[in-house]
């Protein structure tokens, strides 16, 4: 940059436009910034925050965490700064929000785009594509509706838009990276177009002391005010980054300085309370030599310990073996005892079974007489056929009882009666045939070895007679079936049934008939007494107490009957257990006599294991009562719980009088060990010995903590010369660390003056209004200068430690120039410089003068300060094209307006202020153009809440020259003739 027209050398860098979608309160707005321009609308619209968005771009930042250090986004109405969030969802409210900016440079033209990037809390992205505005705006706005307001284009979204910007050109980039925006927005490499081509602002160099002081002149070109410490800041932030190497940078840590101090102090301070204490460990020296030659009685005593503890374990072990002796003989006697006793319990048992089987023997005897003389009275007829007789009979009775007892029942029973003669007649005509066939019987047909096993499963087989001799066919099938049963003992195996043998019955056809005989006579007669009953009803209670009884007398045919078939069984079973229980009665007396004999050995060997037992464990209760002492002595000095023995006490020396004499020996080591201890603490209290753990102050520290607080206390008097060649050596360090620290006072103090009077040299010949004479004051705190004067007057250089004085000085400076702030008390340039100030003088006057300038002369020398600070940042021969954002543009003089406005094109600013309706129209007039952004509402905004559109150009006033000199591009079709 430079006042003059720029030469062909200058490289112009400029920003063109202003872009934002659904964003500060404003649907779409779109505001050129390449000249002067005054934005017109209603108070609270968001005009400022219009041009504050500018930050957005202009620094390499990618979220508003810590908004307020990186954007400055100030709250005028409330006298504060706005929060993260507020300044983030002001911006970026919606995934509709964009903000977009036109620059140019030596590479040619090119829009930065911001968008909200949900990836993470309070982020935005960055865009950035080569090409003019023009060719963006169908992707954010819809200008072809009828009242050329324009509407939303409904599917903008960020993947679209990147999708359409990389289709636009290879070159277009996405970047969130601080560091690779840092080397984009500020790349000086004016020779290399693709370096370049996104710079807006190149710097001379891009160290991060040049880019914190970019950022100030940023915020001071967005917030120009006549009195504002900013101006201060921005002052310490360029000398800081003027200096040339970046070790110059001042950065005084004055707490560390003072803490570095304190350390020497108190390590001088601690060694000559050691060297005071000497004589107190020489004789603590003495003490303890004496003391080591004593120490060998706890290792007596460890020794008696282990050997009272071994001495416990053998007759431990002793004792469980006799007592194992003693309860084995015991154990072995109680089974012999068990075993006698559990033989008297199986003797009584098969006493008790042999009397069970007497008693059955007896029952089956009973049951086999009273069986063989109820199937003595049937003959030849097998069991089962007795059975169904006797069943008959006795239901036959049954119903002649309930006839009895019944005329209904009669009836029945009449009838029951009739037909069974009839059954019993064709009975009687059925033996009748089978007597006639009784000669061709299968018994009389087949041999005894074919017959017998037949007869064993039912005697009828045999008695069946087919009429006639049997075929061979026939007679061999039969003979063939009854070798499949095997014989045995008692009748015939059917493979695992067994089938007792039969004796041969042959049939008595004429008892047979004579029973059926009987039977029909049976019948005649009851019917007879059933149908007669005129006569018989007086005899009725005897006939049914005759039939009761008959009914019984079959009921125990019928029982006696059942038993009988397993009577023989019962008897042969019963009569072996018997004999088995007898056998083995005899055994078990013998074992019996056996187990007493043992019984009597066993008593004898018990007796001889209870002596024995009894021995040892007095021995034992004698070595416990020794383990009991020991404890006690243990819990007199703790500290002998942790000595150990080289080898324990042998077994057989372990005595009470062994005791006796070492417990004395402890007794008078205990007595010298305290004196130590004494000692010991006394170190401690007095600080040279540090005890962090607190081993010495218990009831009684262990021998190694004794031992090596003494080796740590005679270390620390034997190092004590080296300790203070050391000190020195850190002394002189320290010292030529104040010497540096002094240096860095007086140059960064003289440094300052340098700088002021740069930029004073810089001022000469500048002339604002009617000031021929413009001097800039750098004011430092005075507490800073006092300390840079007190710095030079101590003298560094030696071994010894600066006085007290200096020190006390340098923390009454601390306090006064701190105050009560927390953290670190870092000294650094911006804390040094306090303000700024300017001495004027006007043409006829002799002197420079203090008093202030009016708002608007105190603007023009802060612009021509902050002109020539943005030099010092940037490369040189650079022109810049840069919106000026002037708040108390009312307060300017309007008599000064044009020379303002003269200057500020000159120096590469475009001067852009916010108002309403109410300024005045010569300020308008001045200016040359002004944008109405309050009038035009859309009815398709991206959002409800915002509603407000502008765009197509400024309006203004041409004041002679040519439209096109500050027209918007985007209006030159106004510029075209009407056809008329």
């Amino acid at each position: 940059m430079s006042d003059s027209q720029a030469s062909a050398s200058t490289f112009n860098f400029g920003i063109r436009r202003l872009v934002l979608v659904d964003s500060a309160g404003f649907c779409y707005v779109e505001i050129p910034v390449d000249n002067h321009g005054l934005i017109l609308g209603p108070g609270n619209l968001g005009k400022s925050s219009l041009l504050n968005s500018l930050r957005l771009f202009l620094l390499p930042e990618n979220n508003f965490k810590n908004s307020r250090k990186k954007f400055a986004f100030r709250n005028a109405s409330a006298g504060s700064f706005y929060t993260n969030e507020e300044s983030y969802q002001h911006y970026f409210p919606s995934q509709f929000s964009f903000l977009i900016m036109e620059a140019e440079n030596p590479a040619g033209t090119h829009c930065q785009v911001l968008y909200r990037d949900n990836a993470s809390q309070l982020s935005y992205g960055r865009a950035f594509v080569p090409v003019s505005y023009d060719r963006l705006r169908p992707l954010f706005w819809n200008g072809d509706d009828e009242d050329g307001i324009g509407q939303a284009v409904p599917e903008l979204s960020f993947s679209r838009l990147s999708e359409a910007l990389k289709r636009l050109s290879k070159d277009t980039k996405l970047v969130s990276d601080p560091a690779k925006l840092k080397s984009m927005l500020y790349s000086s490499e004016l020779m290399n177009a693709d370096a370049v081509r996104y710079s807006v602002l190149p710097l001379g160099e891009s160290d991060e002391r040049r880019v914190q002081s970019l950022r100030t002149l940023i915020l001071l070109l967005f917030e120009m005010k006549a009195d504002d410490q900013a101006m201060a800041n921005a002052v310490a932030s360029i000398i800081e980054a003027d200096k040339k190497f970046a070790d110059d940078a001042f950065d005084f840590n004055i707490d560390d300085f003072l803490n570095r101090h304190d350390q020497l102090k108190q390590q001088q301070s601690q060694l000559n309370r050691i060297e005071k204490e000497r004589p107190r460990f020489e004789k603590l020296n003495r003490d303890y030599q004496a003391y080591q030659t004593l120490l060998r009685s706890q290792h007596d005593f460890a020794a008696f310990r282990d050997g009272v503890a071994n001495a416990l374990q053998d007759i431990g072990a002793k004792r469980r073996v006799a007592l194992e002796a003693y309860n084995e003989q015991n154990e072995t006697l109680r089974h012999v005892l068990q075993t006698l006793k559990k033989l008297e319990q199986e003797e009584s048992g098969l006493k008790g079974e042999i009397r069970s089987a007497d008693r059955r023997i007896k029952q089956a005897e009973q049951n086999q007489k009273d069986g063989e003389l109820l199937v003595a009275q049937y003959g030849e007829m097998t069991l089962q056929e007795i059975a169904d007789i006797q069943k008959e009979e006795l239901e036959g009775k049954r119903g002649h009882l309930a006839a009895l007892k019944s005329a209904a029942q009669a009836e029945i029973r009449l009838e029951q009666i009739q037909r069974k003669k009839l059954e019993l007649e064709r009975q009687l005509e059925s033996l009748k045939d089978r007597e006639s066939k009784q000669q061709w019987q299968l018994q009389n047909q087949l041999d005894e070895a074919t017959a017998a096993p037949l007869r064993a499963v039912d005697p009828r087989l045999m008695m069946a007679s087919p009429g006639q001799d049997l075929d061979a066919d026939s007679k061999a099938t039969i003979e063939a079936f009854a070798r499949l049963f095997a014989p045995n003992d008692h009748g015939f195996d059917w493979f695992d049934t067994e089938y007792q043998s039969q004796q041969a019955w042959h049939t008595n056809f004429a008892e047979q008939r004579h029973h059926v005989e009987g039977e029909l006579n049976g019948l005649e007669k009851e019917r007879s007494e059933l149908a007669d009953t005129t006569n018989q009803e007086h005899d009725r209670p005897k006939l049914i107490e005759r039939t009761e009884k008959e009914i019984r007398a079959i009921e125990k045919d019928l029982e006696t009957l059942q038993r009988y078939p397993v009577a023989a069984t019962t008897l042969r079973d019963a009569t072996e257990e018997k004999q088995a229980a007898e056998e083995q009665l005899a055994k078990l007396d013998e074992q019996a006599r056996l187990e007493q004999e043992k019984q009597d050995a066993l008593q004898q060997k018990a007796a001889r294991a209870r002596a024995e037992k009894d021995r040892i464990e007095e021995r034992e209760r004698e070595l416990a009562a020794l383990s009991k002492s020991v404890g006690t002595v243990e819990h007199r000095f703790p500290h002998l719980k942790a000595v150990r023995a080289e080898q324990p006490l042998d077994i057989e020396r372990v005595s009470a009088a062994a005791f006796d004499d070492l417990q004395s020996q402890l007794d008078d080591l205990e007595e010298r060990r305290r004196n130590i201890l004494d000692h010991l603490r006394q170190f401690v209290y007095l600080g040279i010995h540090e005890d962090s753990d607190g081993e010495l102050q218990k009831d009684s520290p262990t021998s190694s903590v004794i031992r090596e607080t003494f080796k740590s206390l005679s270390d620390l008097f034997a190092g004590m010369a080296e300790r203070w060649s050391v000190l020195e050596q850190q002394v002189g360090i320290h010292n030529e660390t104040v010497a540096s620290y002094r240096q860095a006072l007086k140059s960064n103090h003289e440094h300052i003056a340098r700088f002021e009077a740069q930029l004073n040299r810089e001022l000469d010949g500048v002339r604002i209004n009617d000031l021929v004479e413009i001097r800039v004051d750098i004011h430092t705190d005075p507490k800073f200068r006092n300390l840079v004067e007190e710095a030079n007057n101590i003298d560094p250089y030696g071994n010894q430690l600066q006085s007290d004085a200096f020190y006390d000085r340098l923390r009454v400076f601390v306090a006064d120039f701190f105050g009560e702030q927390g953290g670190s008390k870092r000294l650094t340039m911006d804390k040094v410089i306090t303000g700024i100030s300017y001495r004027t003088r006007k043409e006829n006057a002799a002197n420079l003068d203090k008093k202030g300038q009016s708002t608007s002369t105190t603007a023009l020398i802060n612009l021509e300060l902050v002109y020539r600070l943005l030099k010092r940042v940037l490369y040189p021969g650079v022109q810049l094209s840069f919106p000026m954002v002037l708040d108390e543009l009312a307060s300017v003089d309007i008599s000064q307006m044009p020379s303002l406005l003269e200057r500020l094109r000159k120096q590469g600013f475009n001067l852009f202020s916010a108002a309403t309706h109410s300024a005045s129209a010569e300020v308008i007039y001045l200016i040359g153009r002004h944008l109405e952004v309050g009038q035009m509402r859309t009815a398709r905004p991206y959002s409800k809440e915002r509603t407000l559109v502008f765009w197509g150009g400024a309006e203004g006033f041409t004041g002679g020259e040519s439209l096109s000199h500050w027209a918007d591009h985007t209006q030159n079709s106004l510029l075209e003739p009407a056809d008329e």
